[in-house]
């Protein structure tokens, strides 16, 4: 065995399956399924005219990670197992047909996995209007970004895997305070590094969108780029600034009922707020393609993204525009009613530094490989291994690369 993967990850992995083996047992079964729907009976309330409606969800998500040293940037331990709870609820007002209210709020350790102490955190809200039905809405508040559309399966319950794809989580050597390059002498630092989007980019702003036949559009005005880090998608910590507002948009052709097809694009500072004078002008700029396909018990995902960021001169470089190019295929195949198989493959390259002939931060591709089983109708348990090959020498002191081996047991509870 690998020394990357041996006693270190070995004893971590069986406590978490004996874990999950002993949780599924307990956790499946009709009686569970009558005290789910009594809950949800309580959390489910109609006015007599049936014109206002009000439900309430809750979806408990526990994931046992198991990694190798050091681990991949979006990961905070400098332990090999990881234990990351998260208890989410979602609440919907309807007001008639044309408004809705949606907010989803988030008991746990940090929006991305971390060793980090409990923490009560609103990550979704805003309000829905829809004069026109389906032709034109607008939202308003912090809400997912409508760019490309892994977005809409982000959720743990909607994911058929258990993380995201390499665009949307792997950090950069580009800091969001300095906009500069930095060397990858040391492990991924969250804090200051940044990938291509974070995650669903939950920014705060307007969103407007609609469907016309087969066409589906959005177009959004954010507080924050895509790839802006968590603290700052609120408006309480980044108010909307008319010179520094990200734009983002998406245009989408669903040809037959398989089919769905897009383009986005985006173009907004990615610097933390009034980190020097003039950051409004640093910019990120984005275009991305994408295209699913479904038909009976396969799904098929794949999008493309070619991203610059304007950079000041610094150690590395001089001042200019540096380049990324990530791209992932993915795919879900159900073979049973409660079972499925999943996989993903992505890629990153990067262009050369300004002035330079070589590139400003490692390629790297990573294959992800999960199979699922959804128990009932409340549970679902998700069993995953990726690996990961970054270019280059491992970090200064460091006897790997960041994030090689990662093994993930998820369950998700939905009561």
């Amino acid at each position: 065995m690998s020394p990357a993967i041996g006693p270190a990850l070995g004893y971590p992995l069986l406590r978490a399956c004996a874990a999950w083996l002993v949780c599924a047992a307990a956790c499946a079964g009709d009686p569970l399924d009558d005290v789910v729907d009594q809950i949800r009976d309580m959390t489910s309330f109609q006015s007599e005219k049936g014109d206002v409606s009000l439900d309430f969800d809750f979806y408990a998500t526990v994931d046992n990670w198991v990694i190798s040293q050091p681990p991949p940037g979006i990961m905070v331990t400098g332990q090999n197992y990881l234990n990351s709870p998260r208890l989410s609820m979602l609440g919907t007002l309807q007001v008639q047909e044309w408004l809705s209210i949606f907010a989803l709020g988030d008991v746990d350790r940090g929006f991305d996995p971390t060793d980090g102490s409990i923490q009560i955190r609103p990550d979704v809200y805003y309000a829905k209007i829809s004069p026109f039905g389906g032709i034109l809405q607008g939202k308003f508040g912090a809400i997912p970004t409508s760019y490309g559309q892994w977005v809409n399966r982000h959720f743990s319950w909607q994911n058929p895997l258990v993380n995201a794809p390499l665009a949307y989580e792997w950090f950069m050597g580009i800091r969001g305070d300095t906009a500069r390059i930095t060397p990858k002498t040391a492990p991924a630092n969250r804090s200051t590094w940044l990938p291509i989007i974070w995650g669903p980019s939950y920014t705060s702003g307007g969103q407007f969108n609609g469907t016309l036949d087969r066409i589906d559009w959005a177009f959004e005005f954010k507080n924050d780029a895509l790839s802006s880090a968590v603290p700052y998608w609120q408006l309480w910590e980044n108010p909307l600034d008319g010179s520094a507002l990200t734009y983002t948009g998406r245009l989408g052709w669903r040809p037959t009922t398989e089919w769905n097809i897009g383009a986005s694009g985006s173009t907004g500072s990615y610097v933390v707020p009034n980190s020097f004078q003039g950051w409004q002008n640093y910019l990120q700029n984005n275009v991305g393609v994408d295209v699913s396909w479904a038909h009976g018990d396969l799904e098929l995902w794949g999008e493309a993204h070619w991203s610059n960021f304007n950079v000041r001169s610094g150690p590395l470089s001089p001042a200019g525009t540096v380049g990324v190019v990530s791209y992932f295929m993915e795919t879900r195949w159900r073979f049973d009613a409660q079972w499925w198989l999943a996989g993903r493959w992505n890629q990153q390259v990067y262009g050369d530094a300004p002035g330079s002939s070589e590139s400003w931060d490692n390629d790297v591709w990573r294959i992800d490989a999960c199979v699922g089983w959804r128990l009932d109708r409340t549970l679902t348990v998700k069993t995953q291994f990726s690996y990961t090959d970054e270019s280059g020498p491992p970090p200064t002191g460091q006897p790997n690369k960041q994030g090689q081996y990662v093994f993930d047991l998820q369950l998700v509870f939905a009561f």
